[in-house]
């Protein structure tokens, strides 16, 4: 009979070296992707969003296999259902607020990290290639930038079937970090104690090597949301609160422009 309860410090956890391999994984694979074979695909003539999204869509579905296949195999070893291995856990009505009203506060910090992250990124004379979507330049300005300059190859507005592959991209997206980073990952660091969700935050910025001049803003984000999984235990805030952050911050704007 499986156990319908998880106790993080039962899970295999690990040491610091396993943690730096851990986040190198995905973030050697996420630079080839985004710095190799987007260019690559820009210099075929594929406009810039599109190439992302199909690039950022093959290889986020892989992760999120991953991520399920490891969350599996933990399941197993330790006698509990897939989905409580995944910190698929309810929390009370009390919590989930106090969980939004932090989001919201952590969202605003976000928002206002963003210009720390333009100081970030002429401080070190980063720069920001020009074969990645406009919506990862924090340098560009889409209400007074020109749509042809925005997204060179394709019209935006009118293109409907943008939409749905934001959508299914920002879904992906948020499977792979909160299942791989904070499910599977962040309990295997319950031996650092407190220490372990800062690391889990550092290193989740850090993971986003490709997008270094994001650093500020992701190291902000990536904070507040290991901290939340901290403090709940359950991978439902996190996932919520990331959906509605992205959305906000991502493909709300793109939609906008879609509709015209």
């Amino acid at each position: 009979m499986k156990i319908n309860s998880f106790d993080w410090g039962e899970t295999p956890q690990l040491s610091f070296i396993q943690v730096l391999i851990a986040f190198i994984i995905p973030s050697t694979v996420g630079f080839l992707g985004f710095r190799v074979i987007l260019p690559t695909l820009a210099s075929k003539g594929v406009p810039a969003l599109l190439a992302y999204l199909w690039v950022g869509i093959s290889g986020l579905f892989i992760f999120v296999l991953g991520a399920i296949f490891l969350l599996q195999g933990e399941a197993k070893m330790l006698n509990i259902s897939l989905w409580t291995r995944m910190c698929m856990k309810n929390i009370s009505l009390k919590k989930w607020i106090f969980f939004i009203f932090f989001g919201i506060a952590s969202l605003v910090l976000v928002i206002a990290s963003q210009k720390v992250t333009l100081a970030f990124i002429n401080g070190l004379n980063l720069q920001i290639p020009d074969y990645l979507p406009f919506f990862l330049n924090p340098q560009i300005n889409p209400e007074i930038t020109d749509p042809a300059i925005l997204s060179p190859g394709l019209q935006i507005q009118g293109s409907y079937f943008i939409i749905p592959l934001m959508a299914i991209f920002l879904l992906l997206n948020i499977l792979t970090e909160e299942l791989y980073f904070r499910a599977w990952m962040q309990p295997k660091l319950t031996r650092y104690g407190n220490l372990g969700w800062i690391m889990n935050g550092l290193f989740f910025a850090l993971y986003h090597s490709f997008q270094l001049w994001l650093f500020p803003t992701l190291l902000v984000g990536g904070l507040a949301f290991a901290f939340i999984f901290y403090r709940s235990r359950s991978v439902w805030t996190v996932f919520v609160l990331h959906l509605i952050g992205n959305f906000l911050l991502s493909i709300l704007g793109v939609v906008i422009m879609v509709i015209g």
